[in-house]
């Protein structure tokens, strides 16, 4: 497998994971987002990773809204389900479940916390490519995993059998240029915080970006960012990343992400729910200044 095998394009959205008010997963809300994004244009989804709070889910939870997600997209959209773990043996057992309920592929880091070296994360990757049938997506984001992919690595990596794409989010905006250079032949390439640089990642030669909380408080407006992007429509491409920064940024000072987009969306009428312990609900005050922003925000034309 490399780029070629897949038709990952465009903007995929990373999705909430929507939890009731006692912590149970909210499966109605969880299909509802998934069907107004589709409704909306977005191009594929990532299913239980960071924004899904993925730390909250046990396997059978994470396969139960993998199903849910496959059903909903239907194929108009590829589904990649988030698979990391410490272990490889759960990573791969999650792996299979992903492919067991009909997902189109996997996400993967690096193991987070071990602070393992290069050649145990390329024996990772390999041992889930390995034991998968699934086309993978490596994820780097090295302040949650606590380690970075290295140009070096990427190229490594990307010999592997079922490794097609990378999600660089790195904070450093030239490490996508560099993982293009390293990899870019074999793995697609996504940018990550979209919301900051979707536009500048569009215009270096990324082939989409995978969005959170822009695309899920602002809807279609905000789906809209790579099409104007690559149509080379950039007058109108920098007001819609102006505004998606403008939000990203004032929900980014709320809580614990993604708690202030759940009280964004809600606001909206949009199935963001309520986030789950170890993350909290934003206090009255805050909900109450995040409302307020939406509603301001809402009247900026982009």
């Amino acid at each position: 497998m490399d780029r070629n095998s897949v038709n990952w394009r465009g903007n995929f959205c990373a999705a909430i994971t929507p939890f009731a008010a006692d912590g149970a997963l909210d499966e109605d809300r969880f299909a509802r987002n998934l069907q107004l994004l589709l409704d909306e244009g977005i191009d594929g989804f990532v299913i239980a990773g960071h924004t899904g709070e993925a730390w909250t889910l046990d396997a059978g939870e994470r396969f139960r809204i993998f199903e849910i997600a496959a059903d909903v997209a239907s194929g108009r959209a590829p589904v990649i389900g988030a698979v990391s773990a410490i272990r490889p043996g759960e990573a791969i057992a999650l792996a299979r479940g992903a492919e067991a309920h009909r997902l189109d592929g996997v996400m993967l880091t690096a193991p987070a916390y071990a602070m393992v070296n290069e050649r145990e994360i390329l024996a990772h990757f390999q041992a889930v490519s390995d034991a998968c049938g699934l086309p993978i997506m490596l994820y780097n984001i090295p302040r949650r995993i606590g380690r970075d992919l290295s140009p070096e690595l990427l190229a490594r990596a990307a010999e592997i059998e079922r490794v097609v794409a990378l999600m660089q989010s790195s904070p450093s905006f030239d490490d996508i240029g560099r993982a293009i250079d390293a990899c870019g032949e074999r793995m697609l390439i996504f940018a990550g915080n979209s919301a900051d640089r979707g536009l500048p990642a569009a215009a270096l030669g990324v082939d989409g970006f995978v969005s959170s909380v822009e695309t899920q408080a602002l809807g279609a407006e905000a789906i809209a960012l790579w099409r104007l992007s690559i149509a080379g429509d950039y007058a109108a491409a920098r007001a819609v990343q102006q505004k998606c920064s403008r939000v990203k940024k004032f929900l980014g000072a709320f809580g614990t992400e993604p708690a202030a987009l759940k009280v964004a969306m809600n606001h909206v009428g949009r199935p963001g729910g309520f986030p789950r312990p170890p993350i909290l609900p934003l206090d009255p005050e805050q909900a109450a200044q995040v409302e307020v922003f939406m509603d301001q925000i809402a009247l900026v034309p982009a």
